[in-house]
């Protein structure tokens, strides 16, 4: 049995809330719409560029941006290389998903593209608060994740925002994790943190000496043995609050 914290931290972005791979698709369909065809005839086909197939192709983008952040790359090269990966392991050619990955940070610097809440998620974070929980978030972003949070509804659910691109620390460096733990006024062994990369978030965690779990909702990790692993936040509260 895991033991209740009094705080729990999260990351955002596939922890949270999670990639409209429909609206991704959208933009890639937008982006190269005139995009000729090698020999010259007509456009690209682009209807076989959909939500569900971009859903089945986010794994991989996953796994290769969890080894570029463990080898130093910055989250903001990491988050194209993520996006990148995704339209090319959906068929599409270097040119092309690099010209859809342009137009998809566009449109993410607009609206974020990690917008989609998942049922249950607001009760679930509800039960915890009447039980006592308290929240924050820690997490790799741009500079705007608590607008995000406000647009989609969930904002006030969360003491603090520590936002990678406002403290100029990412995970999983232990300080940024430092800075939450200074913020909430809890000491890291009365805190649980909540991610879904293994290397990133679960190592930073441990790393400030925090208890981990990994949020895994989309099974990227079905193997992973290394920290107690949940389909979703409201699976952990489920078993924090039992």
């Amino acid at each position: 049995m895991l033991r209740r914290p009094q705080v729990l931290l999260f990351d955002a972005g596939n922890t949270l809330v999670f990639l409209d791979h429909e609206a991704l698709a959208q933009v890639a369909r937008l982006a190269l719409d005139e995009l000729p065809n090698a020999d010259g005839s007509g456009v690209v086909d682009l209807s076989g560029v959909t939500g569900i197939l971009l859903r089945r192709t986010e794994p991989l983008a996953k796994k290769s941006y969890e080894a570029a952040l463990s080898a130093g790359m910055s989250h903001e090269d990491g988050w194209s290389l993520y996006i990148r990966t995704i339209f090319e392991a959906a068929g599409m050619s270097s040119a092309s998903a690099e010209k859809a990955t342009l137009a998809a940070r566009a449109a993410h610097d607009e609206f974020n593209l990690w917008r989609t809440v998942p049922a249950g998620l607001q009760a679930a974070l509800e039960r915890g608060l009447a039980a006592g929980l308290r929240y924050g978030i820690v997490s790799n972003s741009e500079g705007k994740l608590v607008q995000l949070l406000e647009r989609v509804g969930i904002a006030h659910y969360f003491e603090h925002v520590v936002d990678s691109a406002l403290e100029g620390v990412r995970k999983p460096d232990p300080e940024i994790f430092y800075r939450a733990l200074a913020r909430m006024q809890a000491s890291a062994a009365d805190t649980m943190y909540a991610g879904d990369i293994p290397n990133v978030d679960i190592d930073g965690a441990r790393s400030a000496g925090l208890d981990a779990v990994l949020i895994d909702t989309l099974a990227h990790y079905p193997d992973y043995t290394g920290a107690p692993r949940f389909t979703s936040v409201a699976a952990l509260i489920e078993a924090l609050c039992s």
